[in-house]
């Protein structure tokens, strides 16, 4: 990455991010042109919208993450071109777990990467996925630079592990998600609006067509299993009801599962995440400021919920299965079971052996217990339910938001 003299006052502009990139990497070519809309509606939201409440050091953290993640980009495509049957290869049945954040999508990805059949993305192949996995095993280095890279974001924040355990756990190999991971790399996903909260940057999302970022993804999982076992993918990430419909073109067979969640917790924790996260932008959340981010956060969450019954509606209801975080945590191997069965597939001895190992072997509180409540928010329970209404009852099993909810 090209070296930054002091943190920026002002935030560069898309050719100059993308030069950035190019000088560090030496390379030139950064694929599809229609993946620069996205960055471009990044960068300005960026610049409109965030850039005077963030301090120095948050800046250039900012700046830093773009100019990575597109050198990162430079180097698929140059990869892509010296390996020219990276584009043969066929992405089949994934399997994608489309749940909001904090519905238990996290852990029940984990419990289907239990599974000898089945490939999840750990962080390290999206931090650094050149060269191909197909050409050895990841060096202790490159590793190690994975490591550092997300170490120095939650440096702002570090109470965030308590809320993702499993990166203490698993550091570079902890699972990867889709958003946050991989479509990161052309500058679409939600969790850049959580970071700064850019407001037409969430409009884009909403609104935007995403296929192209759709296909950046699938030319990702192409690069990741070139030259590997065959396996099936396992997936996740938690704003894919942001390009369900975009998903689903790309993915013909794909077996979507959609994770739901008591929306008192739910909901609860996910405001508490997102004020936590906010810290990025490195100055103190004060107790004003998380009511505000929550009531962001919730409205985003609505039309999000939205967004992906409309897409649901469009593909029909084959495509899709629905589970309760609460039914997870009852009964691990038995939800998993309840998937499998769902969509052809068998549950192995093997399989259900190895998320009951790990079950057992990892508890949610091991560095710590999450604690929130609606009410520190600011949520009125009469409200929410009324604003979600439609999702409570099609999909939400019944779980309004309740008084006094904690984890």
């Amino acid at each position: 990455m090209a070296a930054q003299h002091g943190p920026p006052k002002e935030c560069p502009d898309v050719d100059s991010l993308m030069r950035m990139a190019s000088d560090s990497t030496r390379l030139s070519d950064f694929g599809d042109p229609a993946r620069r809309k996205p960055l471009e509606t990044y960068v300005t939201a960026l610049r409109q919208d965030s850039w005077r409440g963030m301090n120095d050091r948050s800046r250039l953290e900012a700046v830093e993450y773009i100019v990575y993640h597109l050198s990162t980009r430079l180097k698929l495509i140059a990869d892509r071109k010296q390996y020219p049957k990276i584009a043969e290869e066929r992405i089949e049945r994934p399997i994608i777990i489309i749940g909001p954040p904090r519905s238990g999508s996290t852990l029940l990805h984990t419990l289907l990467a239990q599974d000898q059949d089945n490939r999840a993305p750990e962080h390290w192949l999206c931090f650094e996925p050149s060269p191909p996995p197909a050409l050895g095993p990841p060096t202790e280095e490159r590793l190690d630079r994975t490591h550092k890279r997300m170490m120095a974001m939650f440096d702002l924040v570090p109470d965030v592990f308590v809320t993702h355990p499993y990166m203490i756990e698993e550091g570079s190999g902890a699972l990867a998600e889709c958003g946050s991971d991989i479509l990161n790399m052309v500058f679409t996903c939600q969790e850049l609006w959580v970071f700064y909260g850019a407001e037409s940057y969430r409009r884009y999302l909403l609104e935007a067509d995403h296929t192209t970022a759709m296909r950046f993804h699938h030319d990702f999982l192409q690069h990741a299993q070139w030259g590997a076992q065959s396996k099936r993918w396992a997936l996740k990430g938690s704003d894919y009801l942001l390009w369900l419909g975009e998903a689903a073109a790309q993915y013909p067979d794909a077996m979507f599962v959609w994770t739901h969640r008591d929306l008192a917790q739910q909901l609860g924790s996910l405001a508490s995440v997102q004020s936590t996260l906010r810290g990025l932008t490195g100055y103190p959340v004060t107790s004003e400021d998380r009511k505000s981010i929550a009531r962001r956060a919730i409205d985003h969450q609505h039309d999000s919920f939205k967004k992906g019954m409309r897409s649901r509606d469009l593909l029909g209801e084959g495509r899709f299965l629905d589970v309760s975080y609460h039914d997870v945590m009852a009964d691990p191997v038995r939800a998993v079971e309840r998937i499998y069965d769902h969509f052809g597939l068998t549950v192995s001895d093997v399989h259900a052996d190895s998320i009951r190992s790990w079950v057992h072997n990892n508890s949610q509180t091991k560095h710590g217990a999450h604690r929130h409540s609606p009410e520190e928010f600011g949520m009125e329970a009469s409200a929410i339910n009324r604003q979600f209404s439609e999702y409570v009852d099609r999909l939400g099993f019944g779980f309004g938001i309740r008084p006094e909810q904690r984890d």
